[in-house]
């Protein structure tokens, strides 16, 4: 059975609906920078580890590595690294991981394949690490996919009577509110992440650790246009090309939240001794929202398998991930903090800035659209982002696994 063809069958044992996913056509980008390497990095063991955001999810062509259904882009930006710096690389990513997957869980992926625990793949002679992970603790697949809304006013597509997903996130009691998403990365999010950094400093006592942040999926204050970003992923007319159908609110809210969790990163790959790079602040102007000049796709849906009754809709990989673009900024700023710390002496190279625009394109204006059926919003929409952020691509298949107390994080 083809990678596709294993993909598709998953799907479908996933959509009762008969929604499939598209894969999005891609190509292999060229290396980061100069292709000269210098003797200083020249054949370095580079061990890549993490989940979609570094695996490359929806850049094809893929591999078959770690595992078939990993979704590991062959232009993702440890190849690009590796390439560039001349680095001998060990690509352990894998779309749908999890902290658990990097400590002591062979991950399942979305073709039923068994990827081996990442860490495994460190020792005492490892001089390279990257990592980027967290995202699927949190669950923000299912966050995401509960944040679709009909308008930029609202309300949810799953629910009709929430106006917007802050309102059935934060909940207020004795005049008190209480942000549960926050909550959930302060207390279970974080000690895995202390756990998990930990662990890969033990494994790989000497290597240069760098733990990079997820890049932007929703604006800051700042670079969200006076419009808003609003646009709808389905409308009576179709379906529109990278759409961000969230509402006013939840732009906002979300961007908090990521902030929340790159804050909590940080301060667990900081204690464990390991380099950060936050992508957030330098992304935001590039994020998802704006329609020139992103690093980050949108929602794309397009007409699918389905019944005379129930039409279906297909969902092109990669959705709300890094873009070429966005692929090819985190190897130029991951790419250009490594050269420095390994080649000391050597002028710091700059990496791509993300400069905010002071006219921020919106997104077109749109009414709020007319669902083309029930079954479709509820079905369709809904699973499609439980393949967006990628991260969880079919993880519903093995939550327990994902969301059981780590082996090496105290008790929440």
């Amino acid at each position: 059975m083809t990678s596709r063809s294993r993909v598709r069958a998953a799907a479908v044992c996933l959509a009762a609906a008969g929604i499939v996913l598209l894969v999005a056509p891609g190509a292999l980008a060229a290396p980061l920078g100069d292709p000269t390497v210098s003797g200083g990095t020249q054949g370095r063991e580079y061990v890549a580890l993490g989940d979609s955001y570094s695996a490359g999810f929806g850049l094809e062509p893929f591999s078959e590595e770690p595992a078939a259904g990993c979704f590991q882009a062959l232009a993702n930006y440890p190849h690009r690294i590796a390439e560039s710096l001349g680095l001998t690389l060990d690509d352990r990513t894998c779309s749908g991981a999890v902290t658990a997957d990097i400590r002591d869980v062979e991950q399942v992926t979305a073709a039923g394949a068994s990827a081996p625990v990442q860490s495994a793949s460190l020792s005492a002679t490892t001089e390279i690490v990257t990592l980027s992970i967290g995202g699927n603790d949190l669950q923000f697949s299912d966050i995401a996919a509960s944040c679709i809304a009909a308008s930029s006013l609202g309300p949810l597509v799953a629910d009709q009577t929430t106006p917007n997903c802050r309102s059935k996130y934060v909940v207020s009691g004795g005049g008190v509110e209480v942000d549960t998403l926050k909550d959930r990365i302060d207390s279970l999010v974080a000690p895995a992440l202390a756990s998990t950094f930990a662990l890969v400093t033990e494994k790989a006592p000497n290597a240069e650790i760098v733990v990079v942040g997820y890049p932007a999926i929703t604006p800051d204050p700042t670079n969200t246009p006076v419009g808003g970003c609003f646009s709808p992923a389905f409308t009576a007319a179709g379906y529109p090309e990278n759409s961000f159908p969230f509402t006013d609110v939840d732009t906002a809210y979300l961007h908090e939240t990521e902030a929340h969790l790159d804050a909590a990163i940080q301060t667990a790959a900081e204690a464990s001794g390991a380099t950060f790079i936050s992508t957030l602040e330098a992304t935001a102007a590039h994020s998802a929202c704006t329609t020139t000049d992103s690093y980050m796709n949108g929602i794309t849906l397009e007409p699918g398998e389905g019944t005379p009754t129930t039409p279906g809709a297909s969902l092109k990989l990669g959705a709300l991930h890094p873009n070429e673009a966005g692929v090819a900024y985190l190897a130029e700023t991951v790419g250009a903090a490594l050269r420095t710390s390994l080649e000391p002496g050597t002028p710091e190279a700059t990496a791509p800035t993300a400069t905010a625009s002071a006219t921020a394109t919106a997104q077109p204006t749109a009414p709020a659209p007319t669902a083309p059926t029930a079954p479709l919003v509820i079905a369709g929409v809904l699973v499609l982002l439980g393949a967006a952020l990628g991260t969880a691509l079919f993880v519903r298949r093995r939550s327990a696994a994902a969301n059981r107390t780590p082996k090496h994080t105290p008790e929440a």
